[in-house]
């Protein structure tokens, strides 16, 4: 069985400058190098624990039914786990016995080992074997580590709570450990067997190592584990632990999120922040510390190998919710996305963070359908004013609670320490700020260059009351702890605030107010937070799922990394996950034999949208405990196996699409239903039956059918929602995203001869007059081959043993990049194209010929890499042949011509003819039909 790499290609518009691509100076092919021996994580073919489903003799399912845990200790499972043991072995004495790692038995099979480049080599090209990914380092997926970066308005992760919530139901959390002596993990003493007794079919332990001893395992925290090996302890900072002990603040800043005590004293600095708690501050917690800390920051981090061990220890200990706080690769072959699907199978939930690499839009992590990928939602909570003397009030965020009196403002440009410049002073670097000029004053500083903690701290340092951190330009304002009492404000505050000072120059006065609350309501979704639509996943499925509270979450630090504080505010959507693994704990201990499908379900069809913010930015929107224990209807998983998602989104609308659901009626009476859909501007969207009468338990599939109208927006994504609202009161909400198309047409037509005419049948998704253009033909260059058989490592092929490569240098004015491969019947070849050693385009499967286009490619150096695996016959060289075509947006020529203009209508098929002459028949041609206004291309290939 091979693994199958997604094909990443950009999106082709009409307006974009074209591009022409020529062969670089070495563009002759060159054998690739050997790949790098390392740690590999290999994942073969069987069924894991958490999917098997007993199809072979003598070895009974393994799988759970729907409310039980896996039970990995069974004898059923024992039995499985030594067959699934002898084919790992077998694989590994056919490698030579390397050195392994950790062995994967519950969510994928497979093993991590330490391998040679010609250990590599054969491995790929073994038949059992599905992917091979070298383990690499994720980060936590945090807008900056707590104690480096406080940003945002500070809330609590789950206010009013109720205390048993989540009770009966164990959430892991895999991340870097926790803080054991933090109130949020306090628990009476337990051993082993009362939590067996009280989780039937848990399994987890308390493992010892440094500055961890069972005993610290209790009835909260009932179970303990870390996972070094592939992060390597050599590796490992002073300040971390090699045990579950947290050196780094973020681990015990998600575990208390999602599941720490109800109403515990929070206190930064000597600041109350009231009453905190956990998501789910009844249910247990079982830690999984796969994430570590270096010497060199930009080293910590989670190996691939790590947190597989870790998540594969989760399930097979029957966990039953899993948070994951940690960014991922993106690619089809990460078996950590393999691992989260067999995981739901067995009835896990799994909640992961969308990551932070937002506004842009496709920069969405964890697209797998079975995952909740969550955003990060703001908040306007602790927020401050400065008043200034003439009793203007200018509004900021300010995390303290002391109010400052009236008292002299400065500005910090004008308050040079002796021998610093106005800039470094403006900007409040250390010992920039003259004692003498702002001793006892409120001090105005701009952002920027260092930290923003750091220049309150240069300000208290100086003298100064307080801090007024002033922005530079557009952007949020941030509610730090600083050093002294502080509010930051928006650039044009900031005007206001240097024009008062420029006025009353000497007697210029502020006092500074906090506000009268700390509590407030979510306000839209974090500039940091990832946005859809999904880059790696199909455009069908709409990511993230919901979104929670993720900018300035008070909840457990690590006090060596922490300055000696407990507590802390941290903000990114690795705040918001573990919210969401909380909630859906105390849905499933409503609920316990409801799938992990239903209760994803329950939580975004019962989510309150936010306002601002498009389902690309936040998905259903905040999930809302109280209504997603009684969701009324559930999007359940399908007895098919067909996606049944709570969400629709429409990658590609040619005129009409209709989507199919079905949903389950998991109220106690029956309940008549009648659908509205909203929003989608310009559409036209009707639902077939229209209204649904279920009793309790019954299920009925309905139809969604979304038409473009005349006044659709083409080319872009539009929003609504689906509502189907009950007679008792229940409101089943669902997000909808549609972007609609001009024209639907074939990508690839192949036609013979040096001259000839052929018709193209494309669909319109308008009605009106349609122009269409063609460019090219240009003639292919042909390079023979004669291929290494091996596999490529798709994330680093420069170390990989693959046949050859090539470069090309890719200038302003191309329209598109084709490749082609072929090599004789019953021989496997594939195509990958990387910019900067990052992949672009691929094309994989187990064909003998293969290829891939690039249109409107950005300008600069392509490298692409011809992969050969052949398993009959690895020591033979393979006779292929590589085809490239480069064609210029200016590329026009008489020999090639098509219908310039033409009638169409939405929704019906129309015909181009394409007509061509005088080519080199012993050639082979390429050009492409563009469509007027649409991003829809036909290629053509004349042979």
């Amino acid at each position: 069985m091979r693994r199958y790499v997604a094909t990443a290609a950009c999106a082709c518009a009409l307006g974009l400058s074209s591009l022409t691509a020529v062969p670089s100076a070495s563009a002759d092919p060159q054998p690739a190098q050997a790949p790098a021996a390392g740690v590999y994580v290999v994942v073969l073919r069987p069924q894991p624990l958490a999917s098997y489903d007993g199809h072979l003799r003598g070895l009974a399912a393994t799988t759970p039914a729907s409310g039980h845990r896996l039970r990995a200790d069974s004898a059923s499972a024992r039995a499985y786990v030594r067959h699934l043991l002898a084919g790992q072995h077998r694989v590994l004495v056919a490698l030579g016995d390397p050195g392994v790692l950790y062995s994967y038995t519950a969510a994928v099979d497979g093993f991590a080992a330490h391998l040679s480049s010609a250990q590599v080599t054969r491995v790929l090209s073994m038949n059992d074997v599905v992917s091979v990914e070298k383990s690499t380092k994720a980060h936590l997926d945090s807008a900056g580590a707590i104690h480096r970066r406080r940003a945002g308005s500070s809330v609590s992760p789950a206010a009013h709570v109720p205390p048993q919530a989540g009770r009966g139901e164990v959430v892991a959390v895999i991340d870097s450990g926790i803080w054991p002596r933090n109130p949020s993990f306090a628990g009476v003493p337990a051993s082993r067997a009362v939590i067996r007794r009280t989780y039937p079919g848990f399994s987890g332990r308390c493992r010892t190592g440094e500055a961890w001893g069972s005993s610290l395992c209790n009835a909260k925290v009932v179970a303990a584990q870390y996972f070094l090996k592939g992060f390597g302890r050599d590796n490992l900072a002073a300040v971390d632990y090699p045990s579950a002990r947290d050196g780094n603040g973020h681990g015990s800043h998600t575990a208390a999120s999602a599941a720490g005590n109800a109403g515990v004293d929070a206190q930064i600095d000597g600041q109350d922040f009231g009453h905190i708690s956990g998501a789910a501050p009844g249910a247990a917690l079982a830690i999984y510390k796969a994430c570590w800390t270096a010497p060199d920051p930009s080293q910590d981090g989670c190996t691939t190998a790590d947190t597989l061990k870790a998540i594969d220890t989760a399930v097979g200990d029957g966990v039953d919710v899993i948070s994951y706080s940690v960014s991922a690769t993106g690619s089809a072959a990460d078996p950590i996305e393999r691992a989260f699907a067999n995981a739901a199978r067995a009835g896990v939930f799994v909640a992961a963070s969308a990551g932070d690499g937002g506004p842009g839009a496709a920069t969405v992590s964890h697209h797998g359908p079975s995952v909740t990928t969550v955003a990060a939602a703001t908040s306007d909570a602790f927020r401050g004013s400065v008043v200034l003397g003439d009793g203007e009030r200018l509004s900021g965020s300010m995390v303290s609670g002391r109010t400052v009196a009236r008292t002299r403002l400065v500005d910090a440009a004008d308050a040079p320490a002796p021998g610093a410049t106005r800039r470094r002073a403006a900007l409040c670097y250390p010992g920039a700020l003259s004692a003498r000029a702002v001793s006892a004053a409120v001090v105005v500083c701009e952002r920027g260059g260092i930290a923003r903690v750091g220049k309150s701290e240069t300000v208290s340092q100086a003298g100064g009351a307080a801090m007024v951190l002033v922005n530079r330009g557009p952007g949020p304002t941030d509610a730090d702890i600083h050093a002294v009492p502080t509010v930051q404000v928006s650039s044009s505050a900031g005007h206001a605030i240097r024009s008062y000072l420029r006025s009353h120059h000497r007697d210029a006065t502020a006092a500074l107010e906090p506000s009268s609350t700390s509590k407030a309501a979510a306000t839209g979704v974090a500039g940091f937070s990832a946005r859809g639509p999904d880059p790696a996943g199909p455009a069908d499925v709409l990511k993230p799922d919901v979104a929670a509270p993720g900018v300035g979450i008070v909840s457990a630090a690590s006090p060596p990394a922490d300055d000696g504080r407990l507590w802390d505010i941290a903000s990114g959507t690795s705040m918001a996950a573990p919210q969401v693994a909380g909630l859906a704990a105390d849905v499933m201990a409503v609920h316990p034999k409801w799938s992990t499908a239903a209760v994803k379900s329950a939580l975004m069809t019962t989510a309150r949208p936010l306002p601002g913010a498009g389902a690309l930015a936040q998905g259903a929107g905040e999930v809302d405990l109280r209504r997603a224990r009684d969701p009324g209807l559930v999007y359940d998983r399908s007895p098919t196996g067909q996606l049944n998602l709570a969400s629709v989104s429409i990658g590609d609308l040619v005129a009409r699409r209709t989507v199919v659901r079905r949903v389950t009626n998991v109220a106690a009476r029956s309940e008549t239903y009648t659908a509205r859909v909203s929003g989608l501007p310009g559409l036209v969207a009707s639902v077939s039956p229209s209204t649904l009468t279920l009793p309790p338990g019954a299920s009925r599939t309905f139809a969604l059918t979304v038409l473009a109208g005349r006044g659709a927006r083409y080319e872009r994504f539009v929003g609504g929602t689906l509502t189907w609202s009950g007679s008792l009161g229940h409101r089943v909400t669902s997000p909808v995203v549609v972007r609609p198309s001009y024209v639907g047409a074939p990508q690839d037509v192949h036609v013979v001869g040096s001259g000839g005419r052929t018709t193209v049948t494309a669909h319109a998704g308008v009605t009106g007059t349609l122009a269409t253009a063609v460019l090219g033909p240009v003639a292919g260059r042909r390079t023979s081959l004669l291929l290494t058989p091996g596999r490529l490592t798709s994330r680093d092929p420069t170390r990989t043993v693959t046949s050859w490569s090539r470069e090309y240098s890719v200038r302003p004015g191309t329209a598109a990049l084709r490749f082609e491969v072929s090599a004789a019947a019953g021989h496997d070849v594939d195509l990958y194209l990387y910019r900067r050693h990052r992949l672009v385009s691929s094309a994989v499967s187990p064909a003998s010929h293969e290829q891939l286009t690039l249109p409107d490619p950005r300008p600069g150096r392509y490298a692409v890499y011809v992969d050969a695996v052949d398993v009959r016959s690895s020591s033979t060289r393979i006779p292929a042949e590589l085809t490239a075509w480069t064609l210029p947006r200016a590329a026009r020529s008489t020999r090639l011509t098509a219908d310039g203009r033409q009638a169409v209508t939405g929704g019906r098929a129309f015909s181009v003819t394409v007509g061509w002459s005088g080519l080199d028949a012993r050639r082979r041609w390429f050009a492409e039909l563009r469509y007027r206004h649409s991003a829809a291309v036909t290629y053509l290939t004349v042979n």
